[in-house]
């Protein structure tokens, strides 16, 4: 996923760049999450519980669908701040981008 955020930071012109600065540090949030359930399902099995799978899958496809869901919506961004001017083109956001 990062490899896609790269790609679209380097397609951004200078003034939107943060955009992709954004979704990357917020991509880097979520590895912190990801990595604290890990550790805690670790703790956990060290001190005897059960992990409950299906939370644990629930939790793991939540996170990919956040992720897939804030790159689509980047790219999105990046297509309408690509034909910023073009009257033929139909925007994904009526109100516009920054």
């Amino acid at each position: 996923m990062n490899k896609k955020i790269n790609e679209l930071y380097s397609i951004l012109p200078e003034e939107n760049k943060a955009l992709a600065k954004l979704i990357q540090h917020t991509f880097e949030e979520i590895k912190k999450l990801e990595d604290y359930h890990r550790i805690l399902a670790a703790s956990n099995a060290v001190a005897g519980i059960k992990p409950d799978i299906q939370e644990d899958l629930t939790f793991k496809e939540t996170l990919k669908t956040v992720k897939n869901v804030l790159i689509k919506e980047l790219e999105k961004t990046v297509e309408d701040i690509q034909h910023r001017g073009d009257k033929n083109w139909i925007k994904h956001y009526e109100d516009g981008t920054i």
